[in-house]
């Protein structure tokens, strides 16, 4: 029974330890990215009023080499990029209160930006960014099904600097960046439908926090101290019998 509850003591204080150690790399922001200078996100979810529902309309890449982040959407097929009145074709918040440079479109259908010191781009069913990146685009059925920018900026050195959840009230969700979509599909949900598809960070890996990690790690100390204190007894039981 002992050597059970040794071990079982040995596990949740390793445990406890390695967790411990994670949460101490892991930076404040919303860390949907495990690596700080590559990152591959989905866009699982649509907004009420696109009628899509939930489910994979494509995926949003996003790169870092020196203070700037390349920034690629590829949609699902049969979806395009376009613009239908939002701020922009895309939007995100990043936590380095604005100020960034959004530019480099691999298309001249998209150009412009807004980069604000507080939320206030509002997009419809999914709260407010600070950023938003194509303030023009194509209309519904001219748009690309693939799209590419840069974004730069004096201290940007990580990529979760770029993808924090929106400000409320976000009716349909929070979410962590959009982009405003055609579907030019002719059947499925939303089909013919323009709206807004986002990356809710729901499949990215959940962070573990600091004070669940101590937790475990207590347990594993109180564990394995219980266990040397019986130890104790039972040689002092052996010692004066």
């Amino acid at each position: 029974m002992q050597n059970k509850a040794l071990r079982f003591a040995v596990i949740m204080l390793a445990a406890g330890l390695t967790l411990s150690i994670n949460s101490v790399d892991r930076p404040a922001s919303a860390d949907l990215c495990l690596s700080s200078t590559s990152c591959t996100l989905t866009l699982t979810q649509g907004n009420a009023g696109s009628s899509f529902g939930t489910g994979n309309f494509g995926t949003v890449d996003l790169t870092l080499s020196g203070d700037t982040a390349t920034i690629s959407v590829d949609l699902a097929d049969g979806f395009q990029v376009v613009n239908t009145g939002f701020p922009g074709s895309f939007g995100f918040t990043d936590d380095l209160g604005g100020g960034l440079t959004i530019g480099n479109f691999s298309s001249n259908l998209y150009s412009g930006y807004s980069s604000d010191v507080s939320n206030d781009l509002h997009f419809d069913g999914f709260g407010y960014a600070n950023d938003a990146a194509a303030t023009s685009g194509p209309h519904a059925g001219n748009g690309l099904n693939t799209v590419s920018f840069t974004v730069s900026g004096s201290g940007l050195n990580d990529v979760n600097e770029l993808v924090n959840l929106f400000a409320g009230p976000a009716g349909d969700g929070a979410v962590y960046f959009v982009v405003d979509v055609y579907n030019a599909n002719a059947t499925g949900p939303g089909a013919g439908n323009s709206g807004l598809v986002a990356v809710t960070g729901s499949s990215a890996p959940t962070p573990v926090s600091e004070p669940a990690s101590l937790a475990l790690l207590g347990t594993g100390l109180i564990g394995l101290g219980l266990v040397c204190r019986t130890r104790r007894r039972s040689l002092t039981t052996l010692s004066t019998s």
